[in-house]
């Protein structure tokens, strides 16, 4: 008899005692049996560890936890990978949940019928938000301007091949035979890195609304903020990789937190060039208020002083993270110049 084929879940994770219960009930609850899940730890410090193992000793689904020393997202996906012995292996994150209680064997149904080494799937924020701030993050992320263009994971309708960069999460365990696995010095986007070199080698990826998951947005501007910086510090890492991975619209939040500082300093000063960024600096804000009205039309009227915030606060922080990464590899690339400089010889 043919053992059916075999999926291990990934988890890295640190410090989501709220949010992982709900998923990891999600996961014992699928129609479909024949799967492992491999938890990742990132040292968390919430209770997270102690949840994990105790539900390992009563569920039906064999589950692991696996010690993540380097906490990071990429070393997690390393430590789990090391352990799991599945035929396909499914990513996930910690706060995030899943709508069908067929997702898995949707899974493996794709990877049969489409012949296809890598899925992505949708990505949308619509998990429940544990605040009214939240709630508007979401939103505002979904939006034309709140979010890259070139990303399908809010995209629930579409189904087809696609280039996997910005939302592979399901892969054939022969892949990580051919490709070195994640690249532990990203603090982020180190999926997106893995994608490109994964679409590189000319593998196939296929996207299918069946396979989604709905993720969790962040809960405040603060934790919004971080989240936008390390994508963009994440960014100029992958550019720098994978030089033709960069477009002229990831540049965009460099060049609107360029300029609000830039005009901020000319404030002073009565010249051309203050007229001219003011000028500029006004067009954005129109367009950050026009978004915010066709929010406020959609939702609430809050949204017309809340999104505003949202989106200065998604563009700055990418925009922050750009620059700091920039500024850093400059740096890095300075001094390793100046301590590799060979000394003169005095004659």
């Amino acid at each position: 008899m043919t053992l059916p084929p075999k999926v291990s879940v990934v988890m890295p994770v640190k410090n989501e005692i709220l949010a992982l219960p709900r998923l990891l009930q999600s996961l014992l609850d699928q129609d479909f049996d024949s799967f492992e899940i491999i938890v990742a730890d990132g040292e968390s410090t919430d209770g997270t560890r102690e949840f994990v193992l105790h539900l390992a000793e009563s569920s039906r689904v064999p589950v692991l936890l696996v010690d993540n020393v380097k906490i990071r997202s990429g070393p997690g996906r390393n430590a789990g990978l090391r352990r799991a012995s599945g035929d396909f292996i499914v990513f996930l994150d910690g706060h995030c949940m899943l709508p069908s209680r067929t997702m898995l064997r949707d899974t493996v149904a794709l990877f049969n019928e489409t012949g296809a080494d890598c899925l992505c799937r949708p990505q949308p924020l619509i998990a429940p938000a544990r605040s009214a701030t939240g709630e508007i993050i979401a939103n505002v992320r979904a939006s034309t301007l709140g979010h890259g263009r070139d990303s399908l994971i809010y995209n629930m309708s579409f189904s087809g091949f696609v280039d996997p960069a910005s939302s592979g999460a399901s892969y054939r365990r022969e892949v990580f035979s051919v490709l070195a696995p994640y690249d532990e010095a990203f603090d982020a986007c180190e999926d997106v890195e893995f994608n490109t070199r994964l679409r590189k080698r000319g593998m196939k990826a296929y996207t299918d609304p069946r396979v989604a998951v709905y993720y969790e947005p962040r809960s405040t501007l603060r934790g919004l903020a971080k989240q936008m910086s390390n994508y963009g510090r994440g960014r100029v890492r992958l550019a720098l990789k994978h030089p033709d991975s960069m477009s002229l619209a990831q540049a965009v939040p460099l060049v609107i937190t360029v300029l609000l500082a830039a005009t901020v300093l000319s404030l002073p000063f009565h010249t051309l060039i203050r007229t001219t960024l003011l000028s500029l600096t006004a067009c954005y804000l129109l367009l950050v208020l026009a978004a915010s009205m066709q929010l406020a039309r959609k939702h609430s009227l809050r949204y017309l002083w809340r999104a505003p915030l949202v989106y200065f606060t998604i563009h700055i922080g990418l925009g922050v993270g750009i620059l700091k990464e920039m500024l850093s590899h400059r740096m890095s690339l300075h001094l390793r110049r100046l301590f590799n400089r060979r000394p003169e010889v005095c004659s």
